[in-house]
């Protein structure tokens, strides 16, 4: 390939990734955990920032130090902290393209690259207010160096491997099982090298030291239990759909959609067909190493789980995604194929970007829409009480307008009750009291809104309102009312009963 012919590839690529990632970034509005970030974790002091990723979340600090600092130059809105995910996801795409040329040469690092530029899996969390867009960055920057290290032995590339690796422990504890493969694969490979790998081995270890003390701090079953109710052989599959077509459609208690996944997973056979049987030398041995570290990280949390430290779920298992990809780029990119193996190659990433574009025209593919939720529901008129399940309540609260706040326990009047889950829970529910008469529904999508009123308040209690089942998993409850009713959460600590003030506070710290 000539050299102009490979530049305009790589900035096409590049272009298209940063495209697709940045201009539907404010479609979606935001679902529970990005409103965790932007409305607990990063508002106020860099020292409450730390003190908030200590006390709610189960994630290291790296992530959050950057979106504190970046939502003070570009907001805190859906574009604005989202799109230091779409850089750093754009960015991981010419990685690719070092990993591919690394483990076989030019046309595997370009196919690398196209599969990760409009991969849905990695789009769909390059859009997104969390930590996984960096780990996946900082994985594939450690999986780089690490089969760089592995070729040349040089310690330059051991300094950066450990340097890539210090830094995807830092933004997700996943990071660990990957880094650990290759440490493991370093220290028998290079162990002639043993100056260099030394003072390597000891800052990961020092860091690891470090994280240690926070990760004891953030233990807290509350935060992981859910993913242990559906079993462990269902969630790695999940997760093989969730690689190929991302978790669309999955973010509110509903199945993957699988048929999306099947053109895709043809594609992804046919790859490793050609990689086994049409392979040769370099891309059989460039295929087991990323097979061994993609592999190997889903089989280390797998045998975690059944340890008992179970946290297998979809996005936790992202630094496997970019060694598997590299697996299937190999087989597309053999030289044996040549051209069948790039049109396949082609027609997987078109394939891929039809999705992805269907995705931004198809609500029931994307996240809840809460912000049509709260513009549906409008301003409180009188205090009222909106029903919906449990992951709901915050950006629920994040949406309506300022004042609203969780429903911390025991009871309260009310004149309004508005039940938000499937189209089912239009159905009246037989134990709201009869003092409320339907006031309209409004069905958006996958959701309906049903209203409820009273022409008096009406003492309702936190155990009637769980019971009426919005449709997805347990319930929770906002508070909201007009601008003069409502408490703030110090207001509330004034009045509330002492063990509903220990609830509440145990809410709010997550």
């Amino acid at each position: 390939m000539e050299r102009w012919a490979l530049i305009a590839s790589l900035i096409g690529l590049t272009a298209g990734a940063a495209a697709i990632r940045f201009v539907p970034l404010g479609t979606q509005s935001f679902h529970h955990d990005e409103v965790i970030t932007v409305m607990r974790v990063i508002p106020g002091s860099f020292g409450h920032m730390l003190h908030e990723v200590k006390s709610s979340e189960s994630n290291p600090p790296l992530y959050y130090v950057l979106a504190w600092g970046w939502a003070r130059l570009f907001g805190r809105d859906e574009w604005g902290i989202r799109s230091l995910s779409a850089l750093v996801g754009t960015l991981t795409v010419p990685v690719g393209y070092a990993i591919g040329r690394q483990l076989s040469g030019r046309r595997v690092g370009l196919i690398l690259m196209a599969i990760l530029a409009f991969d849905p899996m990695l789009i769909w969390y390059s859009q997104e207010a969390r930590s996984y867009a960096l780990l996946v960055f900082f994985c594939a920057l450690s999986f780089y160096f690490f089969v760089r290290a592995l070729d040349t032995r040089r310690g330059r590339d051991i300094a950066f491997w450990a340097l890539a690796s210090v830094l995807a422990l830092g933004s997700h504890y996943f990071a660990f099982f990957a880094v650990g493969i290759e440490a493991a694969w370093l220290a028998v490979a290079l162990r002639d090298r043993w100056r260099a790998l030394l003072p390597a081995f000891g800052l990961l270890a020092a860091v690891t030291a470090a994280l240690v003390p926070l990760i004891t701090a953030q233990t807290n079953p509350n935060h992981i239990g859910w993913i242990e109710e559906s079993a462990l052989g269902t969630r790695f599959f999940q997760t093989g759909v969730s690689f190929l077509i991302g978790e669309t459609g999955h973010v509110i208690a509903e199945p993957p959609r699988v048929q999306y996944a099947l053109p895709a997973a043809i594609g992804v056979g046919l790859a490793v067909v050609a990689l086994v049987f049409f392979g040769g030398r370099r891309e059989r041995r460039g295929g087991a190493v990323a097979l061994a570290v993609g592999l190997g990280v889903l089989a280390l949390a797998g045998a975690a789980a059944l340890l008992g430290k179970d946290y297998v779920v979809e996005r936790n298992l992202l630094p496997a995604l970019i060694p598997l990809a590299a697996v299937v780029a190999l087989g597309l990119g053999t030289v044996r194929v040549r051209a069948a193996g790039v049109a396949v190659g082609v027609a997987l990433c078109a394939y891929f970007l039809a999705f992805d574009i269907h995705v931004t025209q198809t609500p029931n593919l994307q996240r809840p829409e809460y912000r049509a939720v709260a513009g549906a529901l409008g301003p409180a008129r009188v205090p009222r009480a909106i029903v919906s399940w449990r992951l709901a309540g915050d950006p629920l609260r994040w949406y309506l307008d300022d004042g609203a706040m969780r429903w911390f326990g025991g009871g309260e009047r009310v004149r309004e009750v508005d039940l938000v889950g499937k189209p089912r829970s239009a159905e009246r529910p037989a134990n709201l009291p009869r003092a409320f008469r339907p006031a309209g529904v409004v069905r958006m999508d996958r959701l309906t809104i049903s209203r409820y009123i009273s022409s008096r308040p009406v003492l309702l209690w936190m155990h009637e309102l769980d019971a009426l089942k919005t449709g997805y998993g347990a319930d929770t409850v906002v508070l909201d009312g007009p601008p003069a009713s409502r408490l703030t959460l110090g207001e509330y600590a004034r009045t509330a009963p002492s063990h509903e003030l220990a609830v509440a506070r145990a809410e709010e710290a997550g």
